[in-house]
C-alpha cells in the first residue's frame, strides 16, 4: 500500500509534467500524463481540467465533454463546469442536452445572464421561439444593455411576423454593438421599408454570447 506522501508526490510530479507538455502544445502527451496522475487520485480536479483543456485544443469536443461529465460529478456545485458542459453539448449539436443542462444551472442560479443567453440560442436552434423569448426577457431584466439578447429577440419577433418589434429590437442591438449590423444587414432594411420578411434568418444568423 502506497503512503499518502508517495501518492501526493507522484500526483504532483504527473501534474507538473503534464502542464509543461501542455505549455509546449504537446497536448496528446499531456493528456497521458494527466491520466497517469489520475491513477494516484481519480478525483483530482486539476487533472480533469487539464484533460478538458487539452482535448479542446485537439478539437476533441466529445472527449472534453466526457471529462466535464466527470468534473460535474466530482464537484456538483461548481456552476462554471455545468456551463462549460452545456456549451460543449451545444458545440456538438446536442441541443436538447445543452438545454437541459442550462435549465438545471438556472434553476439554482437564476441571475446568470450568460446562461439565459445561451439557453435562448439553443431554444432558437430547436425552433422553441416562445421559450426563447422568455429566456431573452430574463436575460434583459438582468442586463438591459445586452446587445446579443436584443438582437436574438429581434430574430424571435421575425419568427412571429412582428416586423415592427423586430426592427425596434434590432436597431437597439445595433446601437449597443454596431458589429451586429453584419448579421442584421440582410433583412433589417427590407423589414423596415416594406414590413414584409419572407425569408427568416437561419440559425446561423443568431448572435452568439
Amino acid at each position: 500500500m502506497m503512503k499518502a506522501s508517495d501518492i501526493c508526490n507522484g500526483l504532483d510530479d504527473c501534474l507538473v509534467q503534464a502542464r509543461a507538455l501542455q505549455k509546449k502544445k504537446r497536448f496528446s502527451e499531456a493528456i497521458k500524463e494527466y491520466k497517469r496522475g489520475l491513477g494516484y487520485d481519480p478525483n483530482n480536479v486539476g487533472a480533469w481540467e487539464g484533460i478538458v483543456s487539452c482535448n479542446l485544443e485537439l478539437g476533441n469536443a466529445k472527449m472534453a465533454l466526457e471529462a466535464l461529465n466527470t468534473l460535474v460529478e466530482i464537484t456538483p456545485h461548481n456552476q462554471s463546469f455545468w456551463t462549460d458542459k452545456a456549451y460543449l453539448h451545444l458545440l456538438i449539436n446536442e441541443n436538447v442536452q445543452g438545454i437541459n443542462t442550462l435549465r438545471e444551472v438556472l434553476e439554482h442560479h437564476p441571475k446568470r445572464v450568460l446562461e439565459w443567453e445561451l439557453l435562448a440560442i439553443a431554444l432558437i436552434a430547436e425552433g422553441e421561439w416562445e421559450e426563447a423569448v422568455h429566456a431573452l426577457e430574463r436575460a434583459l431584466v438582468l442586463n438591459p444593455n445586452s446587445a446579443v439578447a436584443w438582437y436574438n429577440l429581434a430574430v424571435c419577433h421575425l419568427a412571429f411576423d412582428d416586423y415592427v418589434s423586430a426592427v425596434e429590437a434590432a436597431d437597439y442591438a445595433v446601437a449597443l454593438d454596431p458589429s451586429l449590423m453584419v448579421l442584421a444587414d440582410e433583412w433589417l432594411e427590407m423589414a423596415r421599408a416594406e414590413g414584409i420578411y419572407e425569408d427568416y434568418p437561419s440559425n446561423d444568423g443568431i448572435a452568439a454570447s
